[in-house]
């Protein structure tokens, strides 16, 4: 009896063990018929995993790269004022630090003597002149009888060299009159160009002589000259960067040592016509209007240039740019959200944008992350987030 009871426990535990083997046949046979039917649908390879990465638009837009310059402000014209002839001064006709205008008489040098060698000069010219006109009657009279052979010839050569000393006589009298003219005039001590005069270095009543130490200085304030220096490659972008018809499309704007900003139009740029060879730099000059005087010379300035016509350009950000070897290229990302590899040539770089010269279009989506991802390649599916336009 016990016996039985047995060998009927081992037939279930027999029939259990069978109806687990059956179980685990069946669930294989299920996974595998299901991953070849997946498998069947999509192809011969499994699906490649998709990349979450943000990407943005290339933009076409204005390329400008103002880089900041410390400029020394300077005078175009700096002028001394200086007597041409000697004298007492008699008369100081400025404020010190006031604005003058050119031919304003500044300072008057005693005029007395030089009037009266004038005056001088003046009637010794109209002796001069009517002992010509005696000469001359002469010469003429002499002549006549010449011809009539009623005068001798030495009397008529008499006549005639008179006539000539008397004309030479005339012209050194003007000449003396015209150099007391100029003596005259220049007792009046005028301003050469426009612009703000400084400390006056003699007073009235002070002894000045011609020619001596200068009696002031007036520098040019309107307009002044911005002077800065750049490396011969700076140089070189600046030159491509301003590439323009027309000089009154640049504009430097120019920060003044309380930080107020001011935008002027260029009248002139140049350059030096030699590189400096202690600092290898290019000194650039920059000339513009001082309406307002804000601009000292002999201040310093922080100044930008930009062009009221820039050039166009696709740019990027810099961070979408990968290099392999010489070669950079970008991902972007087309139909159907997969990435495609586009090998780029790169312009110059700035404020974290990148220039593209070529490769790219304008509106054509970039990957600026999941880079990184090994798993990134043509063909890859990509997962936008935080998808933005810059």
């Amino acid at each position: 009896m016990q016996k039985n009871q047995k060998v009927k426990e081992k037939i279930q535990v027999l029939k259990k063990s069978k109806a687990r083997y059956l179980i685990f046949v069946i669930f294989i046979l299920i996974a595998a018929y299901g991953a070849k039917y997946i498998y069947a649908s999509r192809g011969s390879a499994p699906m490649m995993p998709m990349v979450a990465a943000a990407v943005t638009e290339a933009v076409e837009e204005n390329i400008e790269n103002p880089k900041t310059h410390v400029a020394l402000v300077e005078a175009i014209n700096s002028v001394d004022v200086v007597a041409k002839v000697s004298g007492s001064l008699d008369k100081v006709n400025f404020v010190e630090g006031s604005y003058v205008k050119k031919d304003d008489p500044l300072f008057i040098i005693d005029k007395e003597p030089y009037q009266a060698n004038y005056d001088l000069a003046e009637a010794q010219l109209e002796s001069a002149e009517a002992s010509f006109v005696r000469a001359e009657k002469d010469y003429n009279r002499q002549k006549q009888l010449s011809a009539k052979n009623i005068a001798s010839k030495a009397t008529f050569d008499a006549a005639e060299s008179a006539y000539l000393q008397a004309k030479a006589t005339v012209s050194q009298a003007k000449a003396h009159l015209d150099l007391a003219r100029i003596d005259l005039d220049n007792t009046e001590v005028k301003a050469y160009i426009d612009g703000r005069i400084g400390k006056t270095k003699v007073t009235i009543g002070n002894f000045v002589n011609a020619s001596g130490a200068p009696l002031a200085k007036v520098v040019q304030v309107d307009p002044i000259r911005l002077a800065f220096s750049v490396t011969d490659k700076e140089f070189l972008e600046m030159q491509q960067a301003t590439e323009i018809d027309d000089i009154n499309d640049l504009t430097v704007n120019i920060e003044l040592p309380n930080g107020q900003i001011l935008r002027e139009k260029i009248n002139q740029i140049f350059a030096s016509n030699e590189i400096n060879l202690g600092t290898a730099t290019i000194a650039v000059y920059v000339d513009v209007k001082n309406e307002k005087h804000y601009l000292k010379p002999g201040s310093y300035v922080s100044i930008t240039i930009t062009s009221d016509k820039p050039k166009k350009g696709i740019v990027i950000p810099e961070t979408a740019v990968l290099q392999a070897g010489e070669i950079s290229f970008v991902y972007v990302v087309g139909e159907n959200n997969l990435a495609t590899m586009k090998p780029i040539t790169l312009g110059k770089a700035y404020n974290g944008k990148q220039v593209v010269l070529s490769g790219l279009q304008a509106g054509e989506k970039v990957l600026i992350s999941g880079l990184a991802n090994r798993m990134l390649r043509n063909g890859t599916p990509i997962n936008i987030i935080n998808a933005q336009n810059k």
